[in-house]
């Protein structure tokens, strides 16, 4: 009897023994499959953050040899020391910054080379230019020829660097493969033969403002108390209201108050739904005077059924409803089927840049999803002293003899120092590239320069 009890529990260890094995086992293969997970996971965000370094760098690249071509376009029209030198300034700052970024990035240096000498070679001419129009001469006929050929070479690069930067972030190609695939493309980039044996010199750094996008002057708000408002205080009720009028009481599903705002500007926030729109409109009042500050909304629009200038009338319509009637639209982006155009004000056939309004419409319906008037609440006031000193000729005769003038004007402009002159605008061509010249009405000086490009979505100013 004791012999089977002993046997019995010599099996029931057996067993034990094996269950523990078994579960140590199991606890030893857990234990490496979640180290390998992790260390498999520890690489693919190293290797995601070191992508995400190179997309980085390719992407300021991209940015900075695109400013470079304008830069190169703008510099053959200017025609003042000032602008000249601001502008080779530009360029001798972004061709320094596109090379290091470019140096970051997972490319042979021995195919790379023409594309880093073209570079360092760009910089250097146009710091020599700097010195060279800082002692006050002109550049010369050969000088312009070389800008020309550099505008050219950088054009190229621009276009090559581009398409490599699409087909990386649309997923064509793999930084893993841009070694091979983007050395091919960038050792077909020429360097300028005749700006080959500019010496290095030493450099010191120089600030410039950066270029404006999003049509001209859309990034300067000059005021920092809003001209525009000049009536009382209202409640927020009386902010519900003004949208009740504004949409038609008919017209309105649901208002949701929302917490106000309390900035430089004190708004009454709301969240407004249309029984003809699925939009949940973000609507902003301002407490004083009852103006429209933001409407922002947005919804998928399918088909594209009315042209811009209807859109452009739209966006006018609803501005009308707010009250204001004083504006032009200028520029405009296409995005998604949607259109966002820019208005400035008017006063006596006057552009007033400083005093914009973004409108967002619909290209289905034409319907106003959203609307941005800050510049136009922060700087809209009657101008005064808006008489020039110098005609219309005297002006023209100041702009450089290449381009061709097609349309001529007067705007007030916002400045670098926060604020505002009266020039003469000249919409021109040199060649096949078209821009916007600003003159001084008071001291013939030649202002600013942009170049007008149309895109695939609009028209834009650099």
């Amino acid at each position: 009897m004791m012999d089977k009890l002993e046997k019995k529990i010599k099996e029931i260890k057996e067993q034990s023994n094996k269950k523990v094995v078994a579960v140590i086992a199991f606890m030893i293969f857990g234990a490496m499959c979640i180290f390998a997970m992790e260390m498999t996971n520890q690489f693919k965000r190293q290797k995601q953050q070191v992508q995400n370094e190179y997309n980085k760098a390719m992407y300021q690249a991209v940015g900075y040899i695109k400013n470079i071509e304008t830069d190169l376009a703008k510099l053959q029209i200017t025609n003042t020391e000032r602008l000249t030198i601001t502008t080779l300034s530009s360029i001798w700052k972004q061709s320094n910054l596109a090379k290091q970024n470019l140096e970051e990035i997972p490319l042979e240096q021995n195919s790379f080379a023409n594309v880093s000498k073209y570079l360092s070679q760009l910089s250097d001419y146009s710091y020599s230019l700097i010195n060279k129009t800082i002692l006050e001469e002109k550049l010369t006929d050969q000088e312009y020829d070389n800008i020309q050929i550099m505008y050219e070479e950088c054009n190229k690069l621009s276009a090559v660097m581009s398409t490599v930067y699409q087909d990386l972030n649309e997923g064509r190609i793999k930084w893993d493969e841009l070694k091979k695939i983007g050395n091919q493309k960038l050792s077909n980039v020429e360097v300028a033969s005749s700006v080959m044996n500019i010496a290095s010199i030493a450099k010191a750094f120089q600030e410039y403002e950066g270029l404006i996008y999003d049509g001209a002057f859309s990034d300067h708000l000059l005021s920092r108390t809003p001209k525009y408002l000049t009536g009382a205080d209202v409640s927020k009720e009386e902010a519900k209201s003004y949208i009740i009028n504004l949409f038609g009481e008919e017209e309105i599903e649901s208002i949701t108050e929302k917490e106000d705002t309390d900035g430089e500007i004190y708004l009454y926030n709301f969240d407004v739904k249309l029984k003809t729109s699925n939009m949940i409109r973000n609507i902003s009042i301002t407490r004083k005077d009852c103006k429209l500050y933001y409407m922002i909304a947005d919804r998928k629009v399918e088909n594209e059924n009315i042209v811009m200038n209807e859109a452009k009338r739209a966006g006018k319509a609803f501005l009308k409803k707010l009250g204001i009637e004083d504006v032009k639209d200028t520029y405009y982006l296409k995005t998604g089927n949607m259109a966002i155009i820019n208005y400035a004000g008017t006063q006596d056939g006057i552009i007033l840049y400083p005093d914009l309004i973004k409108v967002k419409v619909a290209l289905d319906t034409g319907e106003v999803c959203s609307v941005e008037s800050q510049g136009y609440i922060f700087n809209h006031t009657k101008r005064t002293d808006i008489t020039p000193n110098i005609s219309m000729q005297q002006a023209k005769s100041k702009l450089n003899n290449n381009i061709e003038v097609m349309n001529e004007g007067i705007a007030i402009i916002p400045t670098d120092s926060k604020n505002e002159i009266l020039t003469y605008e000249f919409k021109g061509m040199v060649g096949n590239r078209e821009f916007l010249i600003y003159i001084n009405t008071k001291t013939a000086q030649e202002e600013r320069v942009l170049m007008i490009r149309e895109t695939p979505g609009g028209i834009l100013t650099m």
